[in-house]
């Protein structure tokens, strides 16, 4: 008799209270969505600083673009502006050059800006451009800004 007492005492002992249970519950219903807007918030940041890379990696290019013309066609003079279209990552960039005077003849100031288009494909499951590339795009301020200098 004895030891059937002490078994159903010690039984009643193990597992979790309905509150212990609900409590903890909580606690993991208010911590959750704040880990998942933290999350959220890395990927955000990560996609943002891809583009900025990609948006610098147009200007450059286009930067030489203007090198390489200018060295190897005798005949190229800088133009005042101009404009155009690329894809890098999957995403459309579009990219201004304009070129400004120095005080040195013939010693020109070259600024390309970039701005972000979006996808290339929408309906793909590539990447959409990240918070930071639609407002910019929305502001029309450039993800880029890279200046150089030639001489013509």
């Amino acid at each position: 008799m004895k030891t059937q007492r002490h078994q159903r005492t010690r039984d009643k002992g193990r597992g979790f209270t309905l509150i212990e249970v609900m409590v903890a519950l909580a606690v993991v219903a208010m911590a959750l969505p704040a880990l998942l807007t933290l999350v959220m918030t890395q990927l955000d940041g990560t996609v943002a600083i891809r583009e900025k890379t990609q948006a610098f990696w147009v200007a450059e290019n286009e930067l030489t673009r203007i090198r390489m013309q200018q060295r190897y066609i005798d005949s190229m003079k800088l133009p005042e502006t101009d404009k155009g279209t690329v894809v890098v990552g999957g995403m459309q960039w579009y990219w201004e050059m304009t070129r400004e005077e120095t005080s040195m003849e013939n010693f020109y100031r070259i600024d390309v800006l970039v701005y972000a288009g979006g996808p290339v494909n929408p309906g793909s499951s590539g990447s959409s451009p990240s918070s930071t590339a639609r407002r910019n795009l929305a502001n029309k301020e450039p993800m880029a800004r890279l200046s150089g200098f030639l001489s013509d």
